[in-house]
């Protein structure tokens, strides 16, 4: 890999951060707000983000906005929510081809940098707020948006996890919010959030591409300077304690497949070995989750599990038909049993190791997957090259993979089953 990675902070509590190579002919402009995430302020912040892309001052209606993104060779400008940890990532965002690409030698990154400071920095309003009409088709969106991850039991599960085994810490808030605090959204109480995410959150700027981006840090940096910023809300996460008896909450839907998902908390900071663990004891298809407890026992449709550095979790989610869950249960947690012994070979950490290498090599492939993996660097404060992270695996030793297995513990037990009605 060619890519260089600067960063600096351009204003208070406001980072620039470029990642330059030579093989995109795509170019990136990320910006990040990170608010700490809260049930009162969750939905709000995700309408903000869906109104600033929809429409500003000089571009009234999406309609002429998408006809000017058009007219730059189909420039994307879109705004992408998500949790880390224990904040909200609020991302408004524009794509476009590299001056060089273009035909008649106009600067297409000038005008699409421009078109995002105008989206960001002069929005439609009236009467001082956000349009009404705007507000509204956004805040219904956003509330059809929650009601639909119902329709998706899987991920539906996996969220009612992540309340139980985060009760009492911000990271139990979804991105998008609640129904209930989306239904109070005003055009008024939207406009506010939008201020308090320019007056008080960190602001992380990524570029990504061929461009040395240095006309779009000094556009933004020009546009950033104009504001008033006062106390920046802290913006960390902490690992999850363990609770002092597990949690074990059952819930009755009608489904045809029963979800059952354990929560595990770990004080383990050696993430690279918890990393190596995890592929092998239920991440990757030759894992001993899926090589036991879905094949040899055949008692679950999928089984996987997932590492939160940000949280210290491990999480282990499946698909299970009813009459099997508590036997599932005690498999998965024998499985992990069997790790902290050691019975694993050498064989399946190379496997992992392998597997491990081709998915960090997949971070270098686009743009946006490319600002994520430096986002997520940043925030963690372990900012490294994909290549950097694949030279850390390969050193990880039997002893740590052990030491990472034997920190983990179960924290939660979430089940989602049948309420005995047909689907």
């Amino acid at each position: 890999m060619q890519n260089k990675f600067q960063r600096r902070e351009i204003g208070k509590g406001i980072y620039f951060s470029r990642i330059t190579d030579p093989r995109f002919k795509l170019n990136l402009i990320s910006v990040r707000f990170l608010a700490p995430i809260s049930e009162e302020t969750a939905s709000e912040n995700a309408v903000v983000g869906g109104i600033l892309t929809k429409s500003c001052r000089k571009y009234p209606t999406f309609a002429i906005l998408n006809n000017k993104l058009s007219s730059l060779y189909a420039a994307k400008l879109g705004c992408r929510l998500s949790k880390v940890g224990d904040a909200q990532s609020i991302a408004v965002s524009v794509a476009c081809i590299d001056n060089k690409y273009a035909l008649e030698n106009e600067n297409v990154n000038d005008e699409a940098a421009d078109i995002l400071i105008d989206c960001l920095f002069d929005p439609l309003l009236e009467n001082g707020v956000f349009a009404e009409k705007t507000t509204a088709l956004e805040r219904q969106e956003l509330i059809d948006d929650i009601e639909a991850e119902l329709n998706d039991k899987q991920a539906y599960a996996n969220h009612k996890a992540d309340e139980i085994m985060y009760k009492g810490e911000p990271a139990a808030v979804r991105s998008l919010g609640s129904v209930k605090q989306a239904k109070l959204i005003t055009a008024k109480s939207a406009y506010n959030a939008y201020q308090r995410l320019l007056t008080h959150c960190r602001i992380e700027i990524i570029c990504v591409g061929c461009s040395d981006f240095e006309a779009s840090r000094k556009k933004l940096a020009e546009a950033f300077a104009r504001l008033s910023r006062e106390e920046i809300f802290p913006c960390g996460s902490q690992y999850s304690p363990l609770k002092e008896t597990e949690a074990l909450v059952t819930e009755k839907l009608s489904v045809t497949q029963s979800k059952l998902v354990l929560g595990f908390k770990t004080d383990c900071r050696n993430i690279p070995a918890l990393q190596i663990m995890s592929a092998i004891y239920g991440g990757t298809t030759t894992s001993k989750l899926f090589m036991n407890v879905r094949e040899k026992m055949s008692l679950c449709y999928y089984c996987w599990s997932s590492v939160s550095r940000t949280k210290g979790a491990l999480t282990v989610a499946s698909g299970v038909e009813n009459e099997n869950l508590e036997t599932a249960k005690n498999e998965i947690i024998a499985q992990l049993d069997a790790m902290k012994n050691g019975d694993f070979t050498d064989e399946d950490i190379e496997y992992a190791k392998m597997y491990r290498r081709n998915h960090l090599k997949t971070f270098n492939d686009g743009i946006s997957s490319m600002e994520a993996w430096y986002f997520t660097g940043i925030y963690n404060d372990d900012i490294k090259t994909p290549e950097e992270a694949v030279e850390e695996d390969n050193k990880v030793t039997r002893e740590e993979i052990i030491e990472a297995a034997k920190s983990v513990k179960l924290d939660s037990v979430y089940i989602l089953t049948s309420d005995d009605k047909e689907d």
